[in-house]
């Protein structure tokens, strides 16, 4: 049995999304601040919590007109019903998938009704929704007008007070094929169904050499009491048990020498009367108890030299964070298999294990997190397997790119609304993305992504170069564009990645690019050529390219070098990529094959450009840029002589990219905020 999908309705960012679940781990990428925590937070609300709670700020900020047209449909005399179907709700639909040849189907059996022999999937519903009968407590005392922007406010802040008091979480099992044939369940049933772990992202490990941190000894306290109950296995009992009479000896000792002697410390209190008629004595005593060994004074050490252990301080955050994660994890294991009726599956959400781990180690990680599982079940191999799925939300370009394909989903927050900036979340699942890419170019991509760092699922814009010449350059060109157009976008302050794929490799990350709703330069080159397959020229000796990238791009089209060079800015353009590849300076003037040729086009005065015509200067640039060796042309204009033109082609394409998808605030929010600061103020008044 596996949880395989989960949707999620109205919850911050995650206004109507989608997840699939693989069988074992999920890796989560996505730029700040587009979900990924939101999607373990409702988890955790739902499926520990005993009693869910949200406030108005949890709801979807695409939800908030929903509660305006509720208010609207109530003031307009329409029916109950109709109006608590406009009300917002948050929602967490998961769906299990489980093997109906089975005999029994444990926890599951009760979240199963349908009645199709063929049906493998069971839908669980849980919803924090408004009770039954609070419609009128709801609206009480709001505006029966049209709300204004000032009335909204008021309204909003009376709906911060009111939701907690009034809505409530709903549990039911819904049969997948017919939404009407749903079963009442209770809050408690999701706990046979699911366990749940949750490793943070702040794991409080502080690197100090000021006082002592004991993070791990508190997870081997959490280890003893899962060990002390009665359902543990039988291995971990006899330790605990151990353990426990190891304490009972000490204590026996203590009783009998140590506080015998502790209480001649004690002052006499005979000279003020005490303890007088039946008044008694004073005794002392000294209890041990192996919890409050474990966590207060237990210390984890590392071996050192001569018998001196290092404490748990001194170690590196990366091998503590790595050490706190499996603790954890085994943890989990532990209180899973203590549990008289383990629940049917197990759901561990890591967060951001890649803090303080260097890369290598961070795709370690990823890679034997499954056999970590593979490993504890090996322990107990007369047990059912651990139904262990992990979900690990990530920022590493390193984990995201070890991770297979299959497992990726891309979390991306937009605008559902331009003019206003509601913001909300897409999942992006990369098994469906690249299900239409040819399996030759699936392969090239994942090597890719796996041999070069590649920041393309945490990036906000991304250029595709084809060398060393263009990325040394680049941020030249950037800075140079700033300082001469201060009042353009800046790229500098926005998050970009660069990637050197080659004009040859260019075009396989179109269908990527389009999938992720990147926006993205490709500069390129014209590269030229006397003829089709034929040897390299200057541009006005050629008829055709050799570039796969401008091929590709204009597929179906006019791939000549004269069509080429009549190309429009519009025509340049396909969905949010654009491609840059070289053109004249001015109309009618010459035009450079590759960058190093186009830079001295744009520069003929720093290169001593030769020939009076067109033809004549492409030519002498031609054999210019055939001398120079490319690495230290860049490196020689990137960093010592940097008094120069930036080529047009470049230039056009920069700003394309710089002006386009710039991030807007979310106004609709600033409602919630208002009203909080308000009511934190003591200007909210009674709208309760």
């Amino acid at each position: 049995m596996r949880v395989h999908r989960v949707q999620i309705r109205n919850f911050r960012l995650l206004a109507n999304v989608e997840l699939e679940l693989e069988d074992q781990t999920t890796v989560v990428v996505g730029r700040n601040n587009s979900g990924k925590t939101s999607l373990s937070e409702v988890m955790r609300r739902f499926l520990i919590e005993s009693n869910p709670t949200f406030q108005i700020e949890d709801f979807s900020n695409a939800s908030y007109d929903g509660f305006c047209a509720a208010l609207k449909t109530k003031n307009d005399g329409l029916a109950d019903d109709e109006v608590r179907a406009l009300i917002p709700s948050i929602e967490l639909k998961m769906f299990f998938r489980y093997d109906p040849t089975q005999p029994h189907l444990g926890p599951l059996s009760d979240f199963v009704i349908d009645l199709d022999p063929a049906c493998n999937e069971a839908l669980v519903v849980t919803r924090y929704e408004l009770r039954d009968g609070a419609i009128d407590a709801l609206f009480e005392g709001q505006p029966v007008d049209e709300l204004t922007a000032e009335t909204r406010l008021g309204f909003f802040r009376a709906l911060r007070e009111r939701i907690p008091a009034l809505f409530t979480a709903k549990v039911w099992a819904q049969d997948p094929n017919d939404p009407t044939n749903r079963k009442q369940m209770s809050q408690g049933a999701l706990r046979p169904l699911v366990a749940t772990g949750f490793v943070n992202a702040q794991r409080g490990l502080d690197d100090t050499t000021s006082r002592e941190t004991d993070v791990l000894a508190k997870i081997l306290e959490g280890l003893f009491t899962t060990a002390m109950s009665p359902t543990a296995s039988a291995d971990d009992r006899v330790i605990a048990d151990a353990l426990t009479e190891a304490v009972k000896g000490i204590q026996l000792m203590i009783d009998e020498d140590f506080n015998v002697k502790l209480k001649t410390l004690i002052p006499t209190l005979e000279t003020f009367g005490y303890p007088g008629l039946g008044g008694p004595e004073l005794e002392t005593e000294t209890t041990l108890d192996v919890k409050r060994l474990l966590s207060n004074h237990t210390k984890v050490r590392y071996a050192g030299y001569s018998g001196v252990h290092l404490p748990e301080s001194y170690n590196g955050l990366g091998v503590r964070n790595l050490i706190f994660i499996l603790l954890q994890l085994v943890r989990f294991y532990k209180v899973f298999r203590a549990e008289a009726n383990p629940p049917g599956v197990h759901l561990i959400f890591i967060e951001e294990p890649e803090a303080h781990l260097h890369p290598q180690m961070q795709e370690v990680f990823i890679r034997q997190l499954s056999k970590l599982a593979d490993q504890l079940n090996a322990e107990q191999a007369d047990e059912a397997p651990w139904p262990v799925q992990f979900v690990v939300s990530t920022h590493s370009s390193h984990i995201a790119n070890e991770a297979r394909f299959e497992a990726i989903r891309y979390f991306l927050a937009t605008s559902a609304d331009e003019a206003i900036g509601v913001r909300q979340t897409k999942i992006k699942d990369l098994r469906e993305g690249l299900r239409a890419t040819p399996p030759e170019h699936k392969r090239f991509l994942l090597q890719y992504l796996t041999l070069t760092r590649c920041d393309l699922f945490f990036a906000e814009k991304a250029v595709l170069v084809e060398g060393t010449s263009e990325r040394l350059l680049l941020p030249v060109i950037i800075g140079k564009l700033e300082e001469t157009e201060p009042d353009t976008p800046k790229l500098s302050s926005q998050y970009m990645t660069v990637m050197e794929v080659g004009g040859a490799y260019a075009h396989i990350f179109f269908g990527l690019l389009d999938f992720l709703e990147l926006r993205c330069l490709i500069i390129t080159d014209l590269d030229s050529v006397a003829a089709a397959g034929g040897a390299a020229c200057a541009v006005h000796q050629g008829t055709a390219t050799s570039n796969a990238c401008l091929k590709a791009w204009f597929a179906g089209g006019d791939c000549s070098l004269t069509g080429l060079l009549a190309k429009t800015d519009a025509e340049k353009v396909k969905n949010r990529r654009r491609i840059a590849f070289q053109r004249p300076e001015v109309d009618g003037g010459p035009c450079g094959r590759t960058l190093e040729d186009a830079f001295m086009l744009a520069n003929p005065a720093l290169f001593a450009v030769a020939g009076g015509t067109p033809n004549e200067k492409e030519l002498s640039t031609w054999e210019l840029a055939a001398k120079i060796k490319k690495s230290e042309f860049a490196l020689k204009y990137a960093i010592d002589e940097t008094g120069w033109g930036t080529p047009g082609y470049i230039l056009d394409g920069v700003k394309w990219l710089a002006e386009g998808d710039i991030p807007i605030r979310a106004p609709r929010l600033d409602v919630v905020a208002e009203a909080t600061t308000a009511l934190a103020s003591g200007e909210g008044g009674n709208i309760g």
